[in-house]
């Protein structure tokens, strides 16, 4: 999602950890916010107000030169603001009227499963024999975690869980647009292009769906931990982690997010972590691993040096020998 190639071979130096880790502290928490907001404002108006708050943020750091970079692509980031904040935000927001804010996490590491499937459907990437494996762990997770789940399966819990499994393929439709058609964007242009796009477009739904309504102290702060915290700090933050580390391994915030999200439900909502978010978060990691295609590095072992025969020329080392 943005020109700069990685700078690493993929390996975390202190400062890209303290990166991811506040990465899935505040994406974390968006759920925390918007189970806080959405009920109080309206599910439309929640994302609204998120993107508006960031957007106003970035284009006042940004603005003039997101406005340079994006001319003659305006209808390319209306497309990414719409599918990467618009309707994702007013789904996660719609889904966070009824399920807790761990559970919305959970549901939304399903990301890049969606994103496998969405390559072979739309660029036609290879679907492997480990990939198929992977989303077999990823919808045994989410069977898990909705079957085995305490809520009452109702049609709104139903409901809530489809939509917020829809803003994971709208992530994933969007992830695959951007790199197929404006990879070589600045990020935080991209990212300050697409928040205005999504506010233009989320307002007129926003008005459609009513007044909003008076949040509360903790509503209020939660809006704005929204728009500041989790959206227009945190793109700057992922891109410069990305640019730096690569994207397999920025991806692995996805393993954090969740982790967050029921930590903080837990503390400030009292919420239970059951058997189900064990068993449902275990399969999803299994996914996870298997379809990014990440794989522990066995540490190098320094053997004593082998002795050779003295009387043989002596051979240029290769280059695993020189660890290159």
């Amino acid at each position: 999602m943005t020109a700069n190639r990685p700078t690493s071979t993929g390996a975390f130096a202190p400062s890209d950890l303290a990166a991811l880790v506040y990465l899935g502290a505040v994406w974390g928490g968006a759920f925390l916010f918007f189970r806080i907001a959405s009920p109080e404002v309206g599910p439309v108006w929640a994302a609204e107000i998120r993107v508006a708050i960031a957007a106003l943020a970035l284009g006042l750091f940004a603005g003039r030169s997101s406005v340079r970079q994006l001319r003659g692509r305006f209808l390319k980031v209306a497309v990414v603001g719409a599918t990467f904040s618009a309707i994702p935000f007013t789904l996660i927001s719609i889904g966070a009227l009824v399920l807790p804010a761990s559970f919305g996490a959970l549901l939304n590491a399903m990301t890049p499963m969606f994103t496998a499937l969405v390559g072979v459907v739309w660029i036609g990437q290879r679907l492997t024999r480990t990939i198929v494996v992977g989303l077999g762990f990823g919808i045994a997770g989410v069977l898990a975690l909705v079957g085995w789940s305490p809520l009452e399966l109702r049609p709104e819990t139903l409901l809530a869980v489809a939509a917020t499994i829809g803003a994971t393929v709208s992530y994933a439709f969007a992830g695959t647009f951007v790199k197929r058609s404006m990879s070589d964007v600045p990020g935080v242009a991209l990212a300050t292009g697409q928040l205005v796009s999504a506010t233009v477009i989320l307002l007129p739904v926003a008005i459609l769906s009513g007044p909003p309504g008076s949040p509360s102290v903790g509503g209020a702060v939660s809006l704005v931990a929204l728009g500041l915290l989790s959206t227009a700090l945190a793109w700057p933050v992922f891109f410069r982690l990305l640019s730096r580390t690569g994207a397999t391994a920025a991806s692995t915030v996805t393993f954090v997010v969740p982790v967050f999200g029921m930590i903080w439900g837990s503390i400030a909502l009292g919420e239970r972590i059951g058997p189900e978010f064990i068993a449902g978060f275990g399969l999803v990691l299994v996914s996870l691993s298997l379809i990014l295609g990440l794989r522990p590095r066995r540490p190098a072992i320094a053997w004593l040096p082998r002795v050779g025969n003295p009387l043989r020329a002596p051979t240029a080392p290769s280059t695993a020998e020189l660890g290159a």
